[in-house]
């Protein structure tokens, strides 16, 4: 499969991970757990549960490493912008001892896998800080501050912070971590693979619960499972647990550059938009600014390089000379109340799990996740899951998020009624643009060469518009965060089926 981008991860862990498993052979199989996902949830998963007994098995609907985890920061933290004080006041101190304790087991469980397995991944611990930039985000971070002195979280506040931009104070979490996402993934991989079965490139299209196992209906025929875990970033069913209505898709932006200044050590963060992350990566052989911001929903900005334009703009101004290696983007998967959901995927079916909106922060979520399914297949019983429950009741104030996104994803159903243009030749090489054409709207892109490749510019899983994405020449769908790429294969899901391609006259 082709990729519209690629990430600093992709250009420096060389990908050996052993043959994927053949997936002609794949239908009528028969799995104790089939496992939906083969990012770091999946394999971390099938990590803690390769010697439980069962026989398992995992599929992803793309080449390994292209998923979420391949396009991350990899910050390895407990500290989640400003979690802890959201968390006692609108949940309880007990539940944001839940929340931190599962996070904290994740990050122990990820350094474990590390040595355990002697893993090469540029692991470096790191102290995590967030910053202010203005007195309101002051503000929010002594609260926060007040809310780690609650939990007993090892911390201070300091007002010198080695970041060239105006940082008025911080706070320090100590003895954080940061790594090479892939090179660990692939490494997982090869360990997970010599005791479970992985197939790529095979997405799955539903699940059928029958009373003693569950059918997975794929690409490549249909698969048997007594349990199913879906680690797939988005859940991509809709049968159950109506996720398309819990959770959207915000998207951000990462250059990875060389920098003439020396690196500052720790892993920072502000809090309000605009955001700025930073920290350098070590190598033998470099070390890497990696920054990252622009954050924005999915589908919602008109032009995306204006993303990249601003991080840029950011380091010229902060960084001067700097050289940028590489850049890319993520989509990460949020909910309303900034928890995620790990646990049943739905009331009304047993043994069908699922584990979905990390935010941004994948790294700690996906371990604390692996570990809490783990428990509940083998039935083990913990003191930090409850929080995670899909079922949860949750504060009034995530109503407010929720039915502000309810306006964004209606504002896409509607625009496909609004015409864009009638006139084909008005598109230039390297663009996309959607046309009337014979009483139908369709999607064009032309390339260099003047090629044209036409779609139905109708997202296939709840029938959003779709909006072409000049950055990253994708057609990118606003209310759930399907991509597809402009041929109209998925990228992305939750869609699971890819676009109908037109034929035009031109």
């Amino acid at each position: 499969m082709e990729y519209p981008r690629r990430s600093y991860w992709h250009d420096t862990a060389d990908n050996k991970i052993e043959a994927a498993a053949n997936k002609e052979g794949l239908d009528g199989k028969k799995y104790d757990v089939l496992i939906i996902g083969a990012g770091l949830t999946g394999l971390t998963t099938a990590y803690l549960l390769k010697d439980s007994g069962y026989k398992i098995g995992i599929i992803d609907g793309t080449d390994a490493g292209y998923g979420v985890s391949g396009y991350t920061t990899a910050k390895i933290t407990v500290q989640h912008e400003v979690i802890y004080d959201y968390l006692i006041k609108n949940f309880s101190l007990s539940e944001a001892k839940q929340y931190l304790k599962a996070n904290e087991e994740g990050f122990s469980l990820i350094k474990k896998i590390i040595a355990d397995n002697v893993i090469e991944c540029d692991y470096a611990e790191q102290d995590s800080y967030v910053y202010a930039t203005d007195e309101d985000e002051l503000k929010q971070i002594k609260d926060e501050l007040k809310a780690y002195e609650e939990l007993g979280i090892d911390c201070f506040y300091t007002e010198s912070v080695p970041l060239p931009n105006n940082a008025i104070g911080a706070i320090c979490i100590r003895n954080q971590g940061q790594f090479n996402p892939l090179k660990y993934l692939y490494s997982l991989y090869n360990i997970v693979s010599s005791s479970c079965e992985i197939y790529e490139n095979v997405r799955a299209l539903n699940i059928e619960p029958h009373g003693d196992h569950h059918v997975v209906e794929t690409e490549s025929g249909k698969i048997n499972a007594d349990k199913v875990v879906v680690t797939s970033h988005y859940p991509f069913d809709n049968s159950f647990g109506l996720y398309f209505l819990r959770l959207y898709q915000d998207k951000s932006y990462v250059v990875a550059a060389k920098t003439k200044e020396e690196p500052f050590r720790g892993m920072y963060i502000n809090i309000n938009d605009p955001v700025y992350s930073m920290r350098y990566h070590f190598t033998e052989n470099e070390n890497l600014l990696i920054l990252a911001g622009g954050n924005h929903r999915s589908g919602k900005k008109d032009n995306e390089e204006d993303s990249y334009r601003e991080l840029e703009e950011f380091l010229n101004k902060h960084f001067k000379g700097a050289e940028i290696v590489s850049k890319w983007s993520a989509q990460d998967c949020m909910t309303y109340d900034k928890i995620p959901y790990i646990g049943l995927y739905s009331k009304s079916v047993d043994n069908l799990y699922v584990a979905t909106g990390f935010k941004k922060w994948g790294m700690t979520h996906s371990a604390a996740a692996a570990i809490i399914l783990r428990n509940m297949l083998l039935g083990i019983e913990d003191d930090f899951s409850e929080i995670f429950s899909p079922f949860r009741i949750t504060p009034a104030q995530s109503s407010k998020e929720f039915f502000s996104s309810i306006k964004s994803i209606s504002a896409a159903f509607l625009k496909r009624i609004a015409p864009v243009t009638d006139v084909l030749g008005l598109i230039g090489a390297g663009e996309g643009k959607i046309i009337n054409y014979d009483g139908r709207k369709v999607g064009v892109y032309k390339n260099e060469n003047n090629d044209y490749f036409c779609i139905n510019p109708v997202c296939t899983h709840l029938k959003c518009s779709l909006s072409f994405n000049e950055a990253e020449k994708t057609w990118d769908c606003p209310c759930h965060g399907s991509r597809f790429d402009i041929r109209g294969n998925i990228l992305e899901g939750p869609a699971v089926k890819p676009l109908d391609k037109i034929k035009i006259k031109k």
